[in-house]
């Protein structure tokens, strides 16, 4: 973890969309588009609570998830992978997850780059208005690497707790500070299982069923 870049922000929203942690792997597939563009693999993400999202106050922040950047692709990539194919929104299905999907763009042409190179598909999320945002972002960020507590967020103690926007970021914050980087890691990889431990904050089911990452984190 020597050049560990580890960047934090404030979710207004956890619905299971974005980043949906579904079907064993965490992806980041709209809103925060500057993150999306910018970041890198390798980089660690981590999503923390709001005022918006449950009524938090600035310095009362907890974590919702944290997530390695494994992989970074374009959205003509993620809808043609085979492997994404259970990431697009399934309305028709009894499975909440299925209706979460956020693999939403279909890609109209080869090399698919803008906004009118895809088609929105029926969703529940997000609507035509919000595709341009999305679309400028580039790229899906991946994670077979992550922990998502979604409405059991976790309290992170001042000593290892890093730097969290006041308010929203586009880019989020980056701990420059590499050993406090380092230590709220190693803390959330020693405490708490890879992958789903909690439903996302709105969330009409009680039982949340989802696969965990294979992968070992490093």
């Amino acid at each position: 973890m020597n050049d560990i870049r580890l960047f934090s922000y404030k979710m207004t929203n956890d619905t299971g969309f974005a980043p949906n942690p579904f079907h064993g792997v965490l992806t980041l597939a709209n809103c925060k588009p500057l993150i999306r563009r910018c970041k890198r693999v390798g980089d660690w993400i981590a999503g923390f609570t709001s005022k918006e999202l449950n009524g938090e106050l600035s310095g009362e922040e907890r974590l919702v998830f944290l997530m390695k950047v494994t992989d970074k692709i374009s959205y003509s990539e993620y809808w043609n992978d085979p492997l994404f194919e259970m990431k697009k929104p399934n309305l028709l299905s009894v499975n909440t997850i299925d209706k979460a999907g956020d693999n939403i763009y279909q890609p109209l042409k080869v090399n698919a780059l803008l906004s009118n190179d895809f088609k929105q598909v029926e969703n529940k999320n997000h609507k035509e208005c919000n595709q341009l945002h999305d679309i400028s972002g580039e790229y899906v960020l991946i994670s077979n690497c992550f922990y998502y507590f979604g409405s059991s967020p976790v309290k992170i103690e001042y000593e290892i707790r890093p730097g969290i926007p006041q308010r929203q970021s586009a880019h989020g914050k980056r701990t420059h500070d590499k050993e406090i980087a380092k230590k709220f890691i190693e803390y959330i990889q020693k405490k708490y299982p890879i992958g789903i431990v909690n439903t996302p904050h709105r969330w009409p089911d009680k039982i949340l069923i989802g696969q965990k990452p294979t992968v070992k984190c490093k």
